[in-house]
């Protein structure tokens, strides 16, 4: 979708939104805040990175978005739903990832870049492939630096239609991702189906883990899978030493969360020092008794 037909689309989205607003619908200044962002194209990108265990390395930084800091969509939960509620989400999708690749580029962070996109915009925008892999090239950033995470829980109705527009992502050199396995959408199903290079596991499965049997079974289990289907896993929501360790040792591929990093608009490019220490203990220092 070009900047121009995003334009129109947006005036005639407006024009509607004035037709509820006449019907005294409450979330009028939430939708006219949405259309003051877009028209504005006010957000902001920040990244988090995430670790690969197998180099000790920064492998990728996800692309995450933040509304204007003095707006009441200024956290993305917000922003997305309001953009949901609208039917702008594609637009604002579309804003979103033209912002992180850029800013990704100015910044110069010589690693993977996990884009966020809805599964409704893969449908959007598939005849675009080629004109969105050239403004990605044109910033810069070689395809095969870009994976596209799946996100938002939202239901695919036709699941081979969904894939086909995928393939042709594939095609030009995009890598997948599915974010939140365990929730929404990201099912075991749909990982046997499209095959990710990358798989994101729900940070409820994550967090406690040291301390869970169930949840470590759980991941164990994943592990496994990943292993024989070709993906790597990104353990989500890493905050604890205890959890980190676990995660280590069960061979989970890759993690992210606070402990590693928090999001920025300047990521950090150097892992913690307290990362790092972690990353050398030669054996288990939690969780002794989750593995019984």
């Amino acid at each position: 979708m070009s900047r121009n037909t995003q334009a129109l689309v947006v005036d005639a989205k407006r024009s509607a939104v004035q037709g509820i607003s006449s019907r005294g619908n409450t979330r009028f200044s939430e939708l006219e805040e949405l259309i003051r962002i877009l028209e504005s194209r006010a957000v902001t990108p920040v990244f988090q990175p995430i670790l690969a265990f197998g180099t000790g390395e920064i492998l990728a930084y996800e692309g995450l978005i933040r509304g204007p800091a003095d707006s009441p969509l200024h956290m993305p939960t917000r922003l997305f739903e309001a953009a949901a509620h609208a039917g702008f989400l594609t637009e604002l999708n579309m804003l979103c990832a033209r912002k992180v690749v850029r800013q990704f580029a100015r910044l110069g962070l010589r690693r993977q870049l996990f884009l966020n996109v809805t599964p409704q915009t893969v449908l959007e925008v598939k005849d675009d492939v080629q004109r969105i892999a050239r403004f990605i090239r044109d910033c810069g950033i070689d395809l095969a630096q870009v994976t596209i995470e799946l996100t938002e829980n939202q239901f695919i109705p036709d699941r081979s239609i969904f894939r086909q527009a995928l393939m042709l992502f594939r095609g030009a050199g995009f890598r997948v991702a599915l974010d939140d396995l365990g929730e929404g959408f990201s099912s075991l199903r749909l990982w046997s189906e499209l095959r990710p290079d990358f798989v994101k596991i729900d940070m409820h499965f994550v967090q406690g883990v040291s301390e869970d049997r169930v949840k470590f079974h759980f991941l164990h289990s994943l592990q496994q899978i990943a292993e024989g289907c070709g993906s790597a896993l990104v353990a989500e929501g890493v905050e604890t030493e205890a959890d980190f360790c676990i995660l280590r040792d069960l061979g989970i591929h890759n993690a992210q969360g606070f402990l590693i990093g928090r999001a920025a608009a300047a990521p950090v490019s150097v892992l913690p020092a307290g990362v790092n220490r972690l990353l050398k203990a030669s054996a288990s220092l939690f969780g002794a008794e989750t593995r019984s």
